[in-house]
């Protein structure tokens, strides 16, 4: 009987992009990666098309993705969104909110009902109709969701590796400082960290971080990969880095209200580019243009 260890690495590539070959062959006309051919890959997409197709399929397992953005920008709200999206079900780990408001936000997300009507109970019947309609999907389909209090990675991995998922979600970098000492030099080690973690268990690590450089002087407030700092452990370890930016933020009267522009800033495996998207700020939903 023949191992998988027993057949080289090289044997093993070839054999897996035969079998893809084959899937989009039977899938003919494609255009793009069929999703059989996307789980062969070892592919973990974020199941917003636009995203996909700029990322080339999407995440790759072992890869560590790092989204960033000014404050209000909508980092936490697409994090969520790809969390939602997501199948099998991602793991949620946020640093900044309780279980009970990650769901309150999810629900408001996924009926597109406003954050503010949910928390008030301020709804109508026909709103009361949707969110009971998205509660009943999300049962079956919402991430797994956790609260990090201990501000360590190890607490982080501890949670991982008893969650059987693809996809590890981390909102926010900033929430893993395990001391008020050495600001930069911590996060350097929590992002080198959180790849190896990815590397390790053989998932995807998306992770959330916040933007402080883009100053109101500043002329373009698109999101560089010099932003991200951190002593440039984001720019040598992540295999893909995505810069949100919200023209209206700044501009309140140019008729941008809604867009959204993802800068795909770094990708180990493909071009960069950007991808429009849609945010209504009311129930802290993003759309794709695509899907428009």
């Amino acid at each position: 009987m023949t191992h998988d260890s027993d057949i080289s690495p090289l044997t093993r590539l070839v054999a897996r992009l035969d079998a893809v070959a084959a899937l989009h062959s039977a899938a003919a006309p494609a255009s793009a990666a069929t999703p059989a051919a996307v789980r062969a890959l070892g592919m973990v997409p974020t199941h917003f098309p636009s995203i996909d197709r700029a990322l080339a399929g999407g995440l790759r397992l072992g890869d560590l993705a790092v989204l960033g953005g000014d404050d209000s920008s909508g980092v936490s709200s697409l994090l969520l969104a790809i969390a939602l999206r997501a199948s099998p079900r991602a793991l949620l780990l946020s640093t900044e909110l309780s279980v009970d408001r990650v769901y309150e936000r999810a629900l408001a997300m996924a009926a597109r009902v406003p954050v503010e009507s949910v928390r008030l109970g301020a709804i109508g019947g026909e709103e009361r109709t949707r969110l009971a309609a998205a509660a009943t999907m999300l049962r079956d389909h919402a991430p797994m969701v956790e609260t990090l209090l201990d501000g360590e990675v190890a607490a982080l991995e501890r949670v991982v590796a008893s969650a059987p998922t693809q996809l590890v979600i981390v909102d926010a970098l900033e929430g893993l400082l395990d001391a008020p000492t050495g600001h930069d030099e911590r996060l350097a080690w929590a992002v080198l960290a959180l790849k190896r973690l990815a590397l390790r268990h053989g998932l995807v690590v998306l992770l959330g971080c916040h933007l402080p450089g883009l100053t109101g002087t500043r002329h373009d407030r698109r999101p560089t990969l010099a932003d991200f700092g951190r002593g440039g452990a984001v720019g040598a370890h992540a295999d893909a880095v995505l810069g949100l930016y919200r023209e209206e933020l700044y501009e309140q009267d140019l008729g941008v209200s809604g867009a959204a522009e993802l800068r795909i800033l770094k990708h180990r495996d493909g071009a960069r580019g950007y991808v429009d998207l849609y945010f209504d700020a009311r129930c802290g939903r993003f759309e794709d243009m695509a899907e428009a």
